[in-house]
């Protein structure tokens, strides 16, 4: 099982740098296909690239503050984010074949695992309530609902390393949207749709 320790670990890496390759290569070896290349995105403050068939993105920027990151080498982006995909909600995204993601962060005494199929309502009962939250409040423009939470990873044995980071989640589905959507009931019961790691 796919840690997400292993995705926080490539923050702050290289566009092509070697350990973001290797976890490509360990996320593509749990979906029996091709070499997938990725689908590159352009902006002035990012970089996406896109493996759709993994269920993955990722967003690079630049490594100096204030320049273009259109413009910058790959040795000057860094990545800043990572966005996981479950299928749930938009069909040109494949769901990410590494699910289940096993979470061991200070806030739990326990693994936490984030499967194909988690709701609003697991997450908030495994990381407890969430930092910010926003989202939804449109019946079909913009983001659906979302929640984050500011996390550190569990250390491995004997080692004072923790390492900080954010964990956004968006909700799939109807329910996710509209003035009632933090209503236990609705958003709680969504699927999630998104993960961002950051």
């Amino acid at each position: 099982m796919l840690g997400i320790d292993a995705l926080v670990s490539v923050l702050g890496s290289c566009a092509g740098h070697a350990d973001v390759q290797a976890l490509l290569g360990q996320i593509q070896a749990n979906k029996s296909a091709a070499t997938v290349e990725p689908e590159v995105k352009t902006y002035p403050d990012v970089v996406y690239h896109n493996y759709k068939a993994l269920g993955l993105s990722l967003q690079y920027e630049a490594a100096t503050p204030g320049m273009d990151a259109s413009k910058c080498s790959p040795r000057d982006q860094r990545l800043a984010a990572i966005d996981i995909y479950s299928g749930h909600d938009d069909t040109k995204w494949t769901c990410f074949p590494a699910l289940p993601l096993s979470v061991h962060v200070t806030s739990s005494e326990v693994e936490i695992t984030i499967k194909h199929d988690s709701k609003g309502k697991d997450l908030v009962n495994d990381l407890g309530e969430p930092q910010r939250k926003g989202g939804g409040a449109g019946d079909r423009s913009g983001p659906a609902a979302w929640m984050e939470w500011s996390l550190q990873l569990k250390s491995p044995s004997g080692s004072e390393t923790r390492r900080d980071f954010k964990m956004q989640v968006e909700l799939a589905g109807a329910a996710a949207r509209g003035a009632d959507r933090w209503n236990a009931e609705r958003a709680g019961t969504c699927n999630w749709a998104v993960l961002t790691i950051s």
